[in-house]
């Protein structure tokens, strides 16, 4: 008996098909405006809703309606974690996120940034006696007039009650009895009140005057 072999070939055809979502298959949420938002009543803790008015998306919680767009400081880390304040040099703190490097380096910038030694005031020591200096019009004329400038823009100044007002240095043998300072003080508006008690041979005393802002 002769026999016929049928042999059937299957041929698997593979087609690559690049899929194309369409938006309006994708969920969302409802699209409300801030009022509307605010006429719904007693909804479930976990609701959601996006506000056309700012574009951003609400939550509902014990608290009410709040938006979940938003990042604080505290949620934003560093790219590298840096010891900003050299909290310690054998074993450094670094900072991770934007709020703890700013907590760190607040207190430097706050305390340099407030500390400035004003131009240079001639003060007569030429004779005993008592004398004044209005530290603060001293400061403000030469802020105020400089003889020259890169940018014809003027030095920010402070008001008067804007400032502290300090002596840190001064001679005692000018200004005291040789072993302390006396008769020296300075008021609110800055005006630095001195006497002479032995002046000098060049008539020429040095105090150290800081400013601080308030």
């Amino acid at each position: 008996m002769r026999k016929t072999i049928i042999t059937i070939g299957l041929f698997v055809f593979c087609i690559s098909v690049k899929a194309q979502i369409e938006g309006t298959s994708i969920p969302s949420i409802p699209q409300l405006t801030a009022a509307e938002m605010a006429t719904i009543t007693s909804p479930n803790i976990g609701s959601s809703v996006f506000i056309i008015d700012d574009q951003k998306v609400y939550m509902y919680t014990t608290s009410g309606w709040v938006t979940t767009d938003t990042q604080n400081a505290g949620e934003v880390d560093l790219i590298t974690p840096i010891d900003m304040d050299e909290g310690g040099v054998s074993s450094p703190t670094d900072e991770t996120t934007v709020e703890q490097a700013l907590q760190a380096i607040a207190p430097i910038t706050s305390a340099s940034g407030r500390i400035f030694y004003p131009p240079s005031i001639a003060i007569d020591a030429s004779t005993n006696g008592t004398g004044s200096v209005d530290l603060y019009q001293a400061y403000l004329d030469q802020f105020d007039s400089p003889v020259a400038s890169s940018e014809a823009v003027d030095i920010p100044t402070y008001g008067r009650t804007e400032l502290y007002y300090y002596v840190t240095e001064a001679d005692v043998d000018v200004f005291g009895n040789g072993s302390a300072v006396q008769n020296m003080s300075i008021n609110t508006s800055g005006v630095l009140s001195y006497e002479i008690f032995n002046p000098p041979a060049d008539y020429n005393s040095l105090i150290n005057v800081v400013f601080v802002v308030k």
